[in-house]
């Protein structure tokens, strides 16, 4: 098993350098020593997987440090907290429109997506 795992790690490389190279596909094959159809395969594998690559590198899943909100939030409430200890002050943080979605974790973040 492993030296299948080789053999098709040797030829990905070949199908590299060919691909950056100024050899064609059929001059290549006669380089190293193998079929023009076995090299266009696997040509057509690193393509495959590089196009794979550069897919999943684009919409790779981003992830968001929530912490930092909430230090800045309580902040932000702590200095907008009214002088009076009024049962009826409005939070300083409204927002007139309905969210779409509302994620509420078990630390006490809450987030909107409108």
């Amino acid at each position: 098993m492993q030296n299948r795992k080789s053999l098709n790690q040797t030829m990905l490389e070949h199908a590299a350098i060919q691909q950056s190279s100024v050899n064609t596909i059929l001059n290549y094959a006669k380089l190293i020593g193998v079929s023009r159809f076995k090299m266009q395969y696997w040509v057509r594998k690193y393509k495959a997987q590089q196009s794979t690559q550069d897919i999943e590198s684009s919409r790779s899943i981003k992830f968001i440090d929530l912490s930092s909100f909430q230090n800045q939030t309580q902040s932000v409430i702590a200095d907008s907290q009214p002088e009076s200890n009024d049962a009826a002050a409005i939070s300083p943080i409204q927002d007139k429109r309905l969210p779409q979605i509302t994620l509420s974790f078990p630390n006490g973040i809450c987030l909107k997506i409108y």
